[in-house]
C-alpha cells in the first residue's frame, strides 16, 4: 500500500514553509494567493495534509498508527481548530498526489445548501435552543447524524430519534447544518439561527 502521507513527508523537508495559519483563517488565505502546495497538521504520531491547487482544496490525507484516510472521510473529520503550515509544490506535483486523495464533495468546505432562513429585524444576542425535525420522503428520519458547524469548527453534534427530531443550544448567529448520510456523503445547509426560531421546530426533508 502506498504511504502518500511520507511521500509529502519526503517532498516538504526540504521546502521552506510559507505561513502558519489556523483553519479559519487557511482556506481564505491560500485563496487570495492561488497557493499551489500542501497544509500540514498535526505531529508525527497524528497528522493532516490538504493538498490546493489554484487556492482550492483538492485533496486531503489524515494519517496516524491504524493508517491512511483519503478524499472526503479525511476532510469529516476536520475539527476546524487545527493550525496548519503551508509549504508550497509545483502544480504537477500536487496533481500527482491528489490523484489518490480527490475531494469529491466540496460543500465540505462551503455551503451546498441554503434552509432559506433569514435574520429577522435586528441581529440578537445570546444563546438559544434549536429544534430540528429531520424526515425523509415524508416520514421522520431517525437515526441520522447532525452536526452544527460554524467558522469551520464542529459546535455540535447528535443523532435523530425515533421521531427524527434533534436539538442543540447555539449562540445566535451563522451556521452549517450538516446531515451524515455516509462518512463520504454529506449535505450541508447553511442557515441563520435567530430568537424567532428556537423552541420551534425546523422541518428538513432530505429526500
Amino acid at each position: 500500500m502506498v504511504n502518500t502521507a511520507g511521500i509529502i513527508d519526503d517532498l516538504i523537508r526540504e521546502v521552506p514553509p510559507v505561513g502558519t495559519h489556523l483553519y479559519g483563517d487557511l482556506l481564505q488565505t491560500v485563496r487570495d494567493n492561488k497557493f499551489h502546495g500542501v497544509a500540514v497538521s498535526g505531529s508525527a504520531g497524528s497528522r493532516t495534509y490538504l493538498l490546493f491547487l489554484e487556492g482550492e482544496p483538492e485533496g486531503a490525507i489524515i494519517a496516524d498508527e491504524k493508517g491512511e484516510l483519503y478524499g472526503d472521510k479525511a476532510v469529516y473529520l476536520l475539527r476546524g481548530s487545527e493550525r496548519f503550515t503551508l509549504y508550497p509544490l509545483s502544480p504537477p506535483v500536487v496533481e500527482r498526489l491528489v490523484f489518490g486523495c480527490r475531494i469529491y464533495d466540496k460543500s465540505h468546505f462551503k455551503g451546498g445548501y441554503s434552509l432559506g432562513l433569514t435574520e429577522i429585524g435586528k441581529k440578537a444576542e445570546g444563546i438559544g435552543r434549536l429544534v430540528i425535525a429531520v424526515k425523509r420522503d415524508g416520514s421522520p428520519a431517525s437515526g441520522m447524524a447532525i452536526k452544527i458547524r460554524r467558522a469551520g469548527q464542529i459546535v455540535g453534534s447528535d443523532v435523530t430519534d425515533p421521531q427524527g427530531m434533534v436539538s442543540f443550544r447555539l449562540l445566535f448567529g451563522t451556521y452549517d447544518l450538516l446531515v451524515v448520510r455516509e462518512e463520504n456523503n454529506i449535505d450541508v445547509y447553511g442557515f441563520s439561527f435567530v430568537p424567532e426560531l428556537q423552541e420551534e421546530p425546523l422541518e428538513l426533508d432530505i429526500g
